[in-house]
């Protein structure tokens, strides 16, 4: 079997064992939706509060607060069934399931904003959203894949560890920071000022060199990192 079809398989033994269960799309969604009901209860206690300026911030700490309930529950649930194990006596390359997994993790996010976004709109946003709309697509993709990157390499590094629940936030928090802050100044403007792709090319360059910087540093030691 070739590589992608390595790839496709672990993807869709993951996709079946989720729908199946419904797990952690179930506590992503909710969490989400909770936020984004929160934010709006507690910032519009005044109706003539002007939001706009603050969209960009709820949004990318919802996405990440949510993702991470997902990489702590996908992982465990690979390390206490004893599915790692199997898949790591298959003649499989290493990186080969950090790609699926890293893949899995954006589908599973990329539905979550699916069900949130239209949500979020409807809250926060007053018009003008589907003139952004290529801007707004093109941060959340960037933004999305340096989250699931960065967020399965240090899922792996923690799950064989007693605390992987409190180790997994203290990683990966820190080291996310720069991607969200470019991911939250480039979504506020575009929904706050109406910017285009060309106003937010820096950020998205720099997006796109945090993503690569992650994919390769990923690709060079999750050998080591499952392995262990």
């Amino acid at each position: 079997m070739s590589g992608w079809g390595q790839i496709g398989a672990i993807l869709r033994k993951d996709l079946i064992r989720e729908l199946r269960t419904r797990d952690m799309l179930v506590s992503m969604a909710l969490f989400a939706l909770l936020a984004m009901v929160i934010f709006h209860w507690a910032f519009t206690v005044r109706g003539d509060t002007d939001l706009t300026y603050f969209t960009g911030g709820m949004l990318w700490v919802t996405f990440v607060f949510a993702m991470l309930l997902g990489l702590n529950r996908s992982f465990a649930q690979e390390k206490d069934e004893h599915c790692l194990d199997g898949l790591l006596l298959c003649p499989v390359d290493r990186v080969t399931i950090f790609l699926a997994k890293t893949v899995g993790n954006l589908v599973f996010l990329l539905i979550i904003q699916a069900v949130a976004v239209p949500v979020f709109v409807l809250f926060f946003v007053e018009g003008g959203f589907l003139e952004g709309l290529p801007a707004f697509l093109a941060v959340l993709l960037l933004a999305d894949l340096g989250i699931c990157a960065l967020g399965t390499l240090l899922a792996t590094i923690s799950m064989n560890t007693r605390s992987r629940d409190l180790l997994l936030p203290i990683l990966f928090l820190p080291l996310i920071v720069p991607l969200l802050v470019a991911a939250t100044s480039a979504t506020t403007l575009v929904l706050a000022d109406g910017a285009g792709v060309r106003e937010i090319g820096g950020r998205l360059l720099f997006m796109l060199g945090f993503d690569a910087v992650f994919l390769v540093v990923a690709w060079g030691t999750y050998d080591f990192a499952i392995g262990e």
